[in-house]
């Protein structure tokens, strides 16, 4: 009698060490496959990174140049500042190139 309810036992945990490891083998796929899914976005979000910056180069290239056709005086203003601001990061460059 005992050996029948041995095995029983032995069954029942047979039983579930194959639905642990099933459980595992399933969590594993689903681990790759988030993986995958986060590099995928990973470099989804670097794309638009770079598209951002190559739009934000535009609109102030864009502003700079709509400051300079501009006859108001704000755009007159604004023109001058960045030339300054431009023109300060060029001698920056050059004192560091003089180093």
């Amino acid at each position: 009698m005992e050996d029948i309810e041995h095995k029983a036992q032995l069954e029942k945990i047979s039983s579930n060490v194959d639905k642990i490891v099933s459980y595992c083998n399933s969590l594993i796929e689903t681990n790759a496959r988030l993986t995958k899914e986060i590099e995928n976005l990973n470099i989804e979000l670097n794309i638009k990174k770079e598209n951002l910056i190559k739009i934000e180069k535009r609109y102030n290239d864009l502003k700079l140049a709509q400051a300079f056709s501009s006859p108001s005086l704000e755009g007159n203003k604004e023109a001058k500042q960045k030339i300054n601001k431009i023109i300060r990061e060029i001698e920056s460059c050059i004192t560091l190139l003089k180093k």
